[in-house]
């Protein structure tokens, strides 16, 4: 009925869920299909008797294809930003997780793709984005889903043209944290309004997916290897950049990270491969999307809760299939190597035929 429904989906109820402890942990992940008619289609990963499947849940057909950004805040996941052919767009949709329905919020001040994104305090803060303008104003918003309203941002001192390029972003200390094409970092201070400029990652163009866990940052490298590094390595400002290590106990899975192609690079990222293809050791001109996909092997790193997510696929024979794997993290002892356990593994879709590889937009966790 219409008032059970209502019910189910109320706040209160997952508020007083919440009171008795009594919470689960959802993954969702969002996956671009292949060409001529790629778009994003939403799952939830279930797990059941010992095996894994991504279920298909209502989708948004007006969903961006590339270059989204996403946010977890309550029961909730919004979708921000993003390119629909080939142009930035301001709009923001929610998904409630309660009901898998979607609906519209209010549009940003700002059209913006690529965009770091991070929850702190209730709010949602986007940095950048947008086109490079030592003019704009708007080069950050944050939204109050209490009132349903966006503020601007105290305009960024100094901005650099390649800021806009955001690889990625993850929050820390109530600061959202940037990081861009090259290779720097960028934070927005939410407790103190301010902006400021953190250390430098050690060859981004190698490394992506940077997550917080327990107080320690992740990222993965083309080659499958997993790293990690104290979260302050983000503050210090020493000429090496941050110094990282390699998570233990995961060799097992590199060979089929490395082999991977399951991350979304986005087609607008081809129109700036020509000004980077001879530092990546690309001399004569082929195909710009073959290239890519060679060099930027794709395995997608994420987190959920205290433990690792990622995702990777394999072909088999006509075949593809997407496999998972979750990760617990364990460091014995304040200052030692971090190891990895890998708690379950296997392939959670099959696509057979195989007719065009997919991509993995995005995946987070969702408490409800």
């Amino acid at each position: 009925s219409k008032s059970y429904r209502s019910l189910v989906a109320s706040s209160d109820l997952y508020k007083t869920r919440s009171l008795m402890g009594r919470t689960e942990t959802y993954i969702y992940v969002c996956l671009r299909t292949p060409p001529p008619n790629p778009s994003p289609r939403w799952y939830i990963l279930r797990r059941r008797n010992g095996s894994s499947d991504l279920i298909s849940i209502p989708s948004l057909p007006s969903q961006a294809p590339e270059a989204s950004s996403v946010a977890v805040l309550d029961w909730g996941i919004y979708v921000i930003g993003g390119l629909i052919e080939g142009k930035p767009t301001s709009d923001v949709w929610l998904l409630d997780c309660r009901t898998h329905t979607w609906r519209h919020v209010p549009s940003m001040g700002v059209a913006r793709a690529e965009a770091a994104v991070g929850v702190v305090g209730g709010k949602i803060y986007v940095l950048g984005g947008c086109k490079y303008d030592d003019r704009s104003l708007s080069w950050g918003e944050v939204f109050d889903p209490k009132t349903q309203t966006w503020d601007t941002l105290p305009s960024m001192p100094i901005r650099r043209k390649h800021d806009q390029h955001i690889h990625c972003s993850m929050v820390r200390n109530q600061e959202i944290y940037a990081v861009v094409e090259t290779d720097r970092t960028f934070y927005y201070s939410a407790s103190e309004g301010k902006w400021g400029r953190g250390n430098r990652v050690e060859a981004i163009g190698n490394r992506r997916d940077f997550c917080m866990i327990d107080g320690l940052l992740y990222c993965i490298c083309l080659d499958g290897t997993i790293f990690w590094c104290e979260a302050d390595e983000l503050d210090q400002r020493e000429p090496e950049g941050m110094v990282s290590k390699q998570v233990k106990g995961l060799l097992c899975l590199k060979e089929s990270l490395i082999r991977s192609r399951l991350v979304h690079f986005g087609d607008h990222f081809l129109d700036r491969w020509d000004q980077n293809r001879i530092k990546f050791g690309f001399t004569q001109k082929s195909d710009k999307g073959h290239e890519l996909e060679n060099l930027l092997s794709g395995a997608r790193l994420s987190s959920s809760g205290r433990n690792m997510l990622i995702f990777w696929d394999v072909i088999d024979g006509a075949r593809l299939e997407i496999w998972c794997a979750e990760i617990s993290l364990e460091r014995p002892r304040q200052g030692g190597n971090v190891w990895g356990n890998i708690e379950w593994s296997s392939a959670v879709m099959t696509l057979d035929p195989f007719l065009g590889r997919y991509k993995v937009l995005h995946s987070v966790s969702v408490t409800l």
